[in-house]
């Protein structure tokens, strides 16, 4: 999840009370060395502010976000997205008479996301991800620039190309449904379709 002026903030708060935190810990710890008169070697150091700030975003970063209280206060606004997604997609390449097999792989922690597609010929990478409010769909979607590069066996009519993708999730279904737009260079567009793979 990147952060925009829609969450910015609430995320800010968070900052600010693990910083606060950070240094409650901190002087508790060096409070209790002394009271209870322990040596530390010198070749070990106290943890620092700065050091249990650290310590404490990254458990946030990477576990604590996926909690909804975090989406309910507006902190986290996406959904958890992680894991394995299939389904197919449909081009216009072929006037969407086909379906291309499809796997994404979603990896996602509370300030990033990255998303690996995989397809028939080719492969894709995220380079550019989002989530933002659709006027359209009235929902939150994931809108993403992909770099998509072919299998060495693929057809000479396949290239190295870049694209732009929009997701909407399906709480209910555990589905993500969207399009895509392929560039420029091949000025293709399509349909996706993918469900949450059960198997991690």
């Amino acid at each position: 999840m990147k952060i925009d002026q829609n969450n910015y903030k609430y995320f800010s708060f968070l900052l600010l009370t693990l910083f606060a935190l950070s240094i409650s810990v901190t002087f508790a710890f060096s409070n209790l060395m002394t009271i209870f008169e322990i040596k530390i070697p010198f070749f070990v150091s106290l943890p620092s502010i700065i050091g249990v700030y650290s310590l404490l975003f990254y458990i946030f970063n990477n576990y604590l976000w996926k909690l909804r209280i975090f989406n309910k206060i507006g902190i986290i606004k996406s959904e958890d997205l992680s894991g394995k997604w299939v389904g197919y997609i449909k081009s216009s390449y072929d006037n969407m008479q086909s379906n291309i097999d499809t796997e994404l792989e979603i990896k996602q922690t509370a300030t990033n996301i990255k998303v690996h597609g995989k397809f028939n010929n080719s492969k894709s990478v995220s380079i550019n991800e989002n989530f933002a409010f659709s006027d359209i769909d009235n929902s939150i979607a994931l809108f993403y620039f992909y770099k998509n590069e072919p299998n060495y066996d693929a057809v000479d009519t396949m290239a190295m190309h870049e694209g732009s993708v929009k997701l909407v999730f399906d709480k209910e279904k555990n589905t993500l449904t969207g399009s895509y737009y392929s560039g420029r260079d091949r000025n293709n567009h399509g349909t996706i379709f993918v469900k949450k793979s059960e198997n991690k």
